[in-house]
């Protein structure tokens, strides 16, 4: 224990107790076996806790500097996410779950929550936290024949320290330049619920945004619902692969719009959930195959007219829909929470699920739309596991949807698409420095009747290829990954480290347009990454890949700038493509709750 929180035990508790939260006066153990809590004294820091004595005092104008451009997470933020309030039978398992509430804030970085008994059999609840650098500018570059810009972010991620985000962007998505702004909030008007909006202009035309989500608190939370709606106006971009990069662009307008709410029963450790949702999906091409454009390099903003024979491979995806669906959602969860270390952030500490879960959701279209008679499901997977200094963790999902019209001779299977994931995390205890990291994953498309294609290479690929090389409709990927912290040279400001990776993959045609069959493909990279403060769990990466291919040279190293891990449990950077197709063909996200 640090001098700094012995202090805090000592006098600041004591001596501020009846500033804080606290307990009637006639408040008793009788009715408690472990006692009541009394007080919940919340001490929320900066970026630096400048009075901690173990900070190297030759850096104390970083400290200051650092808080000061920053404005410190309000009490009243902490206090709205934790489970205990004064007058609550103390109990241990409502402090780990208000430390992992707290923990999925974004704009923390460090969080502890523990109790001290007093002399009168009362408990102090104290909730220890530490803030997270808020101000983001994420630049995105690449080697490409030279250096090129791809896009940037900026925002800020903890407005006055309210937790709110607002954010600009710019974003050079091959095809599909978007630039828009954002906001979000995790507590609107001081309650539990999210909400998450933005909005902006696209190469197509526009998009927005938004969702409203009241989700589970915790593993005690018994019920949890959500609201989304979308508009987006994008080119969906089929790729040619060959000598010459080529696309083809096939404009689409996606409408959807969502509600559901599910609720849990059972006991912690061992839930039943189940719920409903109606779903709306609207799928359009504007000006059909005529409005299809032709792309020779990477010239999007001098498209030619798409010759017929281009199009030929891509009218079976271009089934229009309008659907709108009720749909049945149940789950099982047998999962328990564990905190470990350096997974996915250097020094951070993250919570690990383990155990297992299973999601099902099950539904058909409703009268008075085109698409009126056809049944669809997803099915989603989760299990963990830790095995001595072995770490393993599984998930798979996958969508459909049948004609229940569909006449003889005619594939009453449509849009079919799962993909599956096994991660691997090994802390050998002889080099605790180092953290390796093994993916193996798989995913694909059959059957399918709207845009959908894959691709090799990119940043969630064999990193040493570009994104737009080897397209098909399916594609495994193995990938072993090196994670080591240096510790040096300041580490109570910054922590840095590095990785070695090697990715091998393949992709094979499947029903994808210009879909091909790469072989085997691999690469090699080495980077750099870093954390600001030490002790945060954003992490920021600067990788280079080296494509193993005879004849590769200088000229094909790849950068690869990320903020945050792409490969992990704590990486949201799925297959976009993928997602973009489950949302619209699929059950998409009915599960899922933001935070």
């Amino acid at each position: 224990m640090t001098t700094r929180l012995a202090i805090l035990l000592l006098a600041a508790v004591p001596a501020r107790a009846a500033a804080q939260d606290a307990a009637p006066a006639d408040t008793t153990t009788a009715a408690c076996e472990d006692g009541v809590v009394s007080v919940v004294f919340v001490d929320n820091h900066s970026i630096f806790d400048t009075s901690d004595p173990d900070l190297d005092k030759r850096l104390s104008f970083v400290y200051r500097l650092a808080n000061s451009l920053h404005v410190r997470t309000r009490e009243d933020v902490i206090r709205r996410e934790i489970l205990v309030r004064p007058g609550d039978c103390y109990d241990p398992a409502m402090l780990e779950e208000s430390e992992r509430l707290l923990r999925g804030l974004d704009f923390l970085s460090r969080v502890d929550v523990f109790g001290l008994r007093q002399p009168d059999s009362t408990w102090h609840v104290i909730v220890d936290t530490q803030d997270e650098w808020s101000t983001r500018v994420d630049v995105r570059l690449a080697l490409d024949d030279g250096l090129d810009f791809r896009g940037v972010r900026i925002g800020e991620f903890n407005v006055l320290g309210t937790g709110r985000e607002v954010e600009f962007f710019l974003l050079e998505r091959d095809a599909n330049r978007e630039y828009g702004v954002g906001y979000a909030t995790p507590q609107l008007l001081g309650t539990r619920w999210d909400l998450d909006f933005s909005f902006g202009r696209t190469r197509a035309g526009s998009f927005a945004r938004q969702s409203l989500a009241y989700p589970f608190v915790g593993e005690v939370g018994r019920w949890a619902a959500r609201q989304g709606f979308r508009r987006d106006d994008r080119f969906f971009d089929y790729v040619i692969d060959g000598d010459d990069e080529e696309h083809v662009l096939l404009p689409t307008r996606d409408k959807g719009f969502d509600v559901a709410v599910v609720g849990r029963r059972g006991e912690i450790g061992r839930l039943t959930t189940f719920g409903a949702a109606i779903s709306f999906v609207e799928l359009t091409h504007p000006g059909g195959i005529g409005a299809a454009e032709h792309v020779q390099g990477d010239d999007f903003d001098d498209p030619t007219p798409l010759d017929p024979a281009l199009a030929q491979p891509i009218l079976r995806q271009m089934s229009e829909l309008n659907s709108l669906r009720l749909l049945l959602l149940l789950g099982r969860r047998n999962v328990w929470w564990v905190k470990r270390q350096g997974l996915d952030a250097l020094r951070g500490e993250q919570d690990v699920r383990l155990g297992n879960e299973v999601e099902v959701a099950l539904g058909r279209s409703l009268p008075g739309r085109a698409d009126d008679d056809e049944a669809l499901g997803s099915l989603a997977f989760y299990s963990a596991a830790e095995m001595g200094e072995l770490l393993l963790a599984g998930r798979l999902r996958a969508d459909g949807r049948r004609d229940l019209d569909a006449g003889d001779g005619t594939e009453a299977w449509r849009d079919l698409f799962a993909d599956a994931e096994l991660l691997g995390y090994w802390r050998p205890s002889a080099t605790a420095r180092h953290t390796v990291v093994f993916r193996a994953s798989g995913a694909g498309g059959w059957e399918t009747r709207t845009p959908f294609q894959l691709t090799l290479g990119g940043d969630l690929g064999v990193r040493g290829y570009d994104r737009h090389r080897f397209p098909g409709g399916r594609r495994v990927l193995f990938t072993l990954e090196d994670r080591v912290y240096f510790g040096w040279p300041y580490p109570d400001v910054l922590v840095v480290g590095g990785c070695v990776f090697l990715d091998v993959g393949r992709v094979w045609p499947g029903d994808a347009p210009f879909g091909v069959d790469s072989g085997w493909k691999s690469a090699i990279g080495l980077g750099l990454r870093g954390s600001f403060p030490a002790g945060g769990r954003n992490t920021y990466r600067v990788d280079l890949a080296f494509p193993l291919e005879h004849g590769a040279g200088l000229k094909d190293v790849r950068l690869v700038v990320s903020v945050g891990e792409l490969l992990g449990l704590a990486s949201d950077a799925r297959e976009g493509r993928l997602r973009e197709a489950r949302s619209i063909s699929g059950a998409g996200d009915l599960f899922h709750f933001p935070r």
